[in-house]
């Protein structure tokens, strides 16, 4: 187990007693460096487990790393970002990421980020402690890179979701192509209208808004390899059709297969073939296996 420790990015050096000052360079190409403090890990059902604390978010918020069996500290890993659909202590996500044993399947490094409330992955200007776009590029992503052996670089970093966590992945792709390399929604509000409480003004919404994000990346985009995955449906499957319409509109590569549909939740059994997309060397032909809900026979 590695011992307790904070982590603040400010320019300095190493101190004693635990407390270490790392460099703004740890943050993502182009991003701003960010305070935080970080204690743990403990370990909690095969989890290393801290708590974040930070600017960017009003409390305390734990975040859950699961690693390969085999994990070797000489080596680099791709790291797999979950992301959590509910609000706080959300980690149905990485705990069926163990369940169905996706560390050792696919050699990643699986993280469960957790918030302060329900996210909608977006920064509202008129509550600047509640960041969900931000956190993960500028804190989480930062501190991941510095405690583990990771693909700093964004063909190391996927993100994957569900519902809005699966519009939040492409939101983060999308807006932080920098940071992160391809993204996975399963039955994700990828067509979501405003959310006043949670976007603030229109202004603010229309940075956010998916269709405007494709349109605005959509060259960057084109003629390269895919870098967005968007599998079944069960509430979502109009916002999913509406979003392959207009990615082959603005000529995106992508996968797509809206033919499955499951419940909408993490256990019925899409994680593992979108994670097996986004793993493939080439995502337009991939051909994952579907496999079954948790606890079905």
């Amino acid at each position: 187990m590695r011992i307790a420790l904070i982590v603040i990015i400010a320019a300095g050096c190493e101190l004693a007693c635990g407390l270490l000052l790392a460099q703004a360079a740890s943050a993502p190409l182009g991003r701003p460096a960010a305070s935080y403090e970080v204690k743990g890990p403990e370990e909690k059902g095969g989890l290393e487990t801290y708590v974040v604390t930070s600017d960017y978010q009003e409390k305390p918020c734990p975040l859950y790393v699961l690693l390969p069996d085999k994990f070797d500290k000489t080596k680099r890993y791709k790291v797999l970002y979950i992301l959590p659909a509910l609000g706080p202590g959300d980690k149905e996500g990485v705990l069926e990421a163990k369940k169905r044993d996706l560390g050792n399947k696919f050699n990643v490094i699986c993280v469960g980020p957790d918030f302060c409330s329900m996210p909608w992955y977006v920064d509202n200007p008129e509550k600047p402690r509640i960041r969900y776009d931000s956190y993960l590029p500028d804190v989480i992503v930062p501190f991941i890179d510095k405690t583990y052996p990771t693909t700093p670089e964004p063909e190391g970093r996927l993100l994957v979701g569900f519902s809005k966590s699966g519009m939040g992945a492409v939101s983060l792709l999308l807006r932080h192509p920098d940071v992160f390399g391809r993204a996975g929604s399963w039955d994700g509000c990828l067509m979501a209208d405003n959310r006043p409480e949670f976007y603030g003004s229109k202004e603010n919404f229309a940075k956010y808004y998916i269709p405007n994000l494709l349109a605005e990346r959509a060259e960057m985009l084109r003629d390269k390899p895919a870098r967005i995955a968007v599998m079944g449906y069960f509430y979502m499957k109009r916002d999913a059709d509406a979003a392959r319409k207009l990615m082959e509109q603005l000529k995106i590569p992508h996968y797509f297969d809206n033919s499955v549909k499951r419940e909408h939740e993490w256990p019925s059994g899409w994680l593992a073939p979108l994670v097996e997309v986004l793993m493939a060397d080439d995502m337009v032909k991939a051909k994952p296996v579907l496999t079954p809900a948790s606890g079905a026979k």
